[in-house]
């Protein structure tokens, strides 16, 4: 296969094994077994539970019940936050249907909602990341690896939106979107947990102000500290987040502002090369790329100001700005080339809402973002390899370059109640998105000194000083149908858009002087059911997701647009409380993703073929357990599907189940203590899997069983 249609069409696209659908659930029911026994054994137990209802901010901007939002939004629960403990992303959004989040070696990690996980230059425009409903990055530079410049540690709770989001946000959120929320309220706490491999984490959180007025001041400081290393040689990382949350009164205006900054220091393991060679433990701890670094900091900070106008109308403005920069060696690129990037700016969201009649809402918004970003990526060291590689990828610098964008959204959304059953939500987003490139290095694919490259020119080309615009609207409607006061219907429309991302436009290889590209488009249908009684929550959504205008790198490592995706599926998400004590929980995905159009990927054309690396189902399942007033116990199942590694479906990587035991203690009313035994039964597996022509199958070897141990003392009023 061509090694480069491998590396970058990769992760922007999806996969299943079709052929291997039944088998799969077949080993995902025989995975279950453990757990229904379980519930056999213990289904008798009696202790009272508590239900609190859940809000969701993501899809309007504002607190609305989780049962008269979007229904493609799922919320992982603060509870359930404070169970898992995770000390990676991937292991809370594992409990989300339809996210294929898979792990690579520290904090990295590869996203994808409705699809294979993204990889490429600007792939990962196709999910959104948002911390309190603002984006992570600017809506030019975007990053895979993005979510761990969240605080999601010390979470509330995490909204993910499976599709397309509302006419409230834009650009890359083409599958779907992640929203971490962190309370405004909450027991002050100091937590030290302990593990494996030297892992140790210290958590905190510091209330302030009075809520007891009609006039009132309060905030909230988090700060969590990481520090591990890890079971592969030379691989660790140091990792420090702090947060700060205030909520005031100013007249008539209410106030809510927040900071959330980041640093993370990784020492980087990669990928092992050879097939299965995961299951040799021996190799699993091997870290070919001792060198292999990561550093990044970020800040953001915001205020959100409300208001009601003398109409009656509730205004809402919200400022920010942001910064991040990271220093990142490609250690997966010959040369082993040193990667600088950074971004800042500003920009804020708007809304206006207000009444029709007592049965139509409306609202009506601007947004603006202006942000500026640099990229210099320059090798050091002389290229090894064939002379082939030693002629065209020099030392020097290959790229230096500055972009600054401007984005203009403009949206309205309307909520009818058409009667006392049936409710129609209808929105439509218009945005522009304007790009100026500057080169800051020589023009061409020449040596940084204007000297040419052997083998007809250097690997890297650099586009001359150029402007681009991007223009879309993205319609929404959604249809809501109430039987009962347990039983609603759905059926849901919507088109979204990326524009291509900096790195696609301007990071050019070979010839390719001028990237001609436009937006990426996504159109989605699904139609579904939410069931809620007192005992079981039920969640179904049937989609289907068609995308076009994708951007791949083809065989002639040029940046080009207009291939097709084709994806259908049936997400999942299943509460019971089988007794007073006993909980049972399940979300999954089963889908089948298709390449939709002619594209060539080791001289055949894979128009047809099954998308790679994307699992052919995704299954978690959990029992919780109130062993007794103080005791309690979760076990948890997460069953990765087979997929295929190359989009030319010649090789697999089986899939896998990993267990997961967890359980807290409460000593007194201030001190609790947790354990957890991640991988319980130790199983052999692999966070990630793929293919190159240069290396054949490699993988990112998941951890073995670890244990960790965690106490927390509570202070302050109870």
């Amino acid at each position: 296969m061509n090694a480069s249609i491998e590396a970058h069409i990769k992760g922007d696209i999806l996969a299943i094994d079709k052929f291997h659908v039944e088998s799969c659930i077949m080993n995902a029911v025989k995975s279950l077994l453990p757990v229904l026994l379980i519930v056999t054994l213990v289904v008798n137990c009696q202790v009272a539970q508590a239900e609190i209802e859940t809000v969701v901010v993501s899809a309007t901007r504002t607190e609305q019940p989780l049962n008269e939002a979007p229904s493609n939004i799922t919320v992982i629960s603060a509870s359930q936050i404070a169970v898992t403990q995770a000390e990676h992303i991937q292991q809370q959004l594992s409990q989300a249907p339809g996210v294929s989040l898979q792990r690579g070696d520290g904090q990295e990690s590869l996203p994808g909602i409705r699809s294979a996980v993204l990889t490429g230059a600007g792939a990962c425009g196709n999910v959104l990341i948002m911390e309190e409903g603002l984006p992570v990055r600017g809506p030019a530079f975007c990053n895979v690896n993005e979510l761990f410049d969240t605080h999601f540690e010390q979470a509330a709770q995490i909204e993910v939106t499976r599709g397309p989001s509302t006419s409230f946000y834009g650009s890359n959120s083409l599958t779907g979107s992640v929203n971490i929320s962190l309370p405004l309220v909450g027991k002050d706490f100091v937590a030290l947990e302990v593990g494996e491999e030297s892992y140790r984490r210290a958590k905190g959180a510091f209330s302030y102000g009075d809520s007891g007025h009609n006039e009132f001041a309060q905030g909230r400081f988090y700060v969590t500290i990481t520090d591990t290393n890890s079971f592969r040689e030379n691989a660790d990382y140091q990792q420090h987040k702090i947060s700060w949350r205030h909520q005031q009164e100013l007249g008539s205006w209410r106030v809510n502002a927040g900071f959330t900054a980041t640093q993370l220091d990784q020492e980087t393991a990669g990928f092992i090369v050879g097939l299965d060679s995961y299951l040799d433990e021996t190799l699993a701890r091997e870290n070919p790329n001792p060198e292999a670094f990561r550093d990044t900091d970020s800040f953001r900070a915001w205020a959100r100001f409300n208001t009601e106008t003398r109409s009656g109308k509730t205004l809402q403005i919200t400022p920010y700005v942001r910064a991040t920069e990271m220093d990142f060696l490609l250690h997966f690129l010959p040369g082993d080339p040193l990667e600088q990037n950074s971004q800042q700016g500003f920009g804020w969201q708007s809304s206006l809402r207000g009444e029709l009649n007592q049965n139509v809402n409306w609202a009506i918004g601007l947004d603006a973002d202006f942000s500026e970003g640099e990229l210099r990526q320059s090798q050091a060291e002389p290229t090894r390899g064939s002379a082939f590689l030693q002629a065209t990828i020099p030392t020097g610098v290959h790229y230096d370059y500055q972009v600054d964008s401007e984005q203009l959204g403009l949206f309205g959304n309307l909520d009818w109640q058409i009667n006392d059953a049936l409710s129609l939500v209808a929105g439509a987003r218009a945005e522009r998105l304007d790009y100026d490139y500057n080169n800051l290095s020589l023009d061409g694919r020449t040596r940084d000194d204007g000297t040419e490259c052997g083998f007809g020119g250097c690997r890297y080309s650099r586009p001359a000083d150029r402007s681009d615009s991007f223009s879309n609207i993205s319609p929404k409607l959604e249809l809501r149908y109430t039987v009962n006061d347990k039983l609603r219907l759905y059926a849901a429309a919507a088109s979204s858009f990326r524009a291509p991302q900096a790195t696609e436009l301007y990071r050019l290889q070979r010839q390719q002087q001028v990237a001609d590209l436009d937006s990426v488009q996504a159109d989605n249908v699904e139609f579904g059911l939410n069931y809620r009684s007192d005992k079981t929550h039920i969640s179904l959504s049937f989609y289907q997701l068609e995308q076009s205008n994708v951007i791949i790198r083809d065989s002639n490592f040029f940046n080009v647009d207009g291939n097709e995706l084709e994806s259908q599926g049936l997400e999942f998400s299943i509460k019971h409380a089988v007794s007073n004590s006993l909980e049972w929980r399940a979300a999954g995905a089963i889908a089948e993703h298709d390449y939709a159009s002619d594209q060539f990927s080791g001289g055949v054309n894979i128009n047809g073929n099954e998308v790679d690396t994307a699992p052919t189902s995704l299954i978690n399942t959990a029992i919780s357990w109130q062993v007794f007033e103080g005791l309690e116990a979760e076990l948890e199942m997460q069953h990765v599907g087979a997929y295929f590694l190359e989009p030319e479906n010649l090789r697999e990587y089986p899939g896998h189940e990993v267990f997961n035991l967890r359980a807290s203690y409460q000593i007194s009313p201030r001190f609790s203590a947790t354990a957890r035994l991640i991988n319980l039964t130790d199983k052999r597996f692999a966070e990630r899997a793929d293919f190159t022509g240069f290396t054949a199958e490699r993988y990112f070897p998941g951890a073995p069983r670890t244990a960790y141990l965690g106490v927390r003392y509570e202070f302050g009023a109870q």
